[in-house]
């Protein structure tokens, strides 16, 4: 109704509305709840009606107005909007990658040989935990996470298959130009991502910039033969590493004391 205290086709002719005559039956009731256009319940005739003539309301006036109130509840259900409460994955994620690209570099840059353990934390927690990290991202809507996650976790396990595989004595293994170019397209694909965290944070940017210059450094290594190349992208690995695992943890100290302890320099986006 456009008038909550009186329905303007009150008083009209009966081609306008049957309420506007001068008798009150039930079918008057009937024409109002089916077609007034705003609640019929605060119409001053529908009140008059319920009222003084309660014994003209037919049965069905109360079963319509439960449903009316059923199909406001419906649309108010509608409208109700999901809340994640779900943890932040990144830190688990980046805590895999960091953790496990400081061990491997330390064997770049010549303090250990390539041994299980570097092999179990690649296959394991840099490989298994980072896909189950980019799931959990992509459940949250984040497309960068769910990329830059899967992508790295798959990384490891390739790069755990391209070191077991030959040694089954099946699959000959990777020449070191053939290397060179699988590290360059991760080097290019880490250079992507890179540019897309200047709309993230300061940290990520060092992340995944020294992880840009690391694959490059690795794959000139391959290609040119130069052992000392790979030392030093080992000691760049190592610092790419670490800064991996402090953007992880001060994501953790930042959440646990519900302010800034750890600054990872967040991007005010415009």
């Amino acid at each position: 109704m456009r008038d909550k205290i009186l329905c303007p086709f009150f008083g009209k002719n009966e081609d306008d509305c049957d309420v506007g005559c001068e008798y009150i039956t039930s079918h008057d009731v009937k024409m109002i709840i089916s077609y007034c256009a705003d609640d019929y319940r605060v119409c001053s005739k529908y009140q008059q009606l319920a009222q003084s003539y309660p014994e003209l309301l037919p049965e069905w006036v109360d079963i319509y107005s439960n449903q009316k109130e059923r199909e406001e509840e419906i649309n108010m259900d509608n409208n109700i909007s999901l809340q994640d409460t779900t943890a932040n994955p990144a830190p688990l994620g980046l805590l895999g990658f960091g953790m496990t690209t400081v061990l491997l570099n330390l064997h770049n840059a010549g303090f250990f040989p390539m041994d299980a353990m570097i092999l179990g934390m690649g296959f394991f927690y840099g490989g298994i935990g980072q896909i189950i990290v980019g799931a959990m991202e992509w459940k949250k809507n984040n497309t960068f996470g769910a990329t830059a996650f899967t992508s790295y976790g798959l990384f490891w396990l390739t790069l755990v298959a391209l070191i077991l595989l030959p040694k089954t004595g099946y699959i000959p293994a990777s020449s070191p130009k053939a290397m060179g170019f699988y590290l360059s397209t991760w080097g290019l694909f880490s250079g992507v991502l890179f540019l897309a965290t200047f709309r993230l944070n300061r940290a990520l940017q060092v992340v995944f910039g020294s992880l840009t210059i690391l694959f490059f450094l690795l794959a000139a290594s391959d290609f040119t033969g130069n052992h000392a190349l790979k030392v030093i992208a080992g000691y760049e690995g190592i610092f790419c590493g670490l800064s991996a695992i402090y953007c992880g943890l001060a994501q953790v100290m930042n959440e646990v004391f519900e302010r800034e302890v750890a600054p990872i320099g967040a991007m005010v986006k415009k």
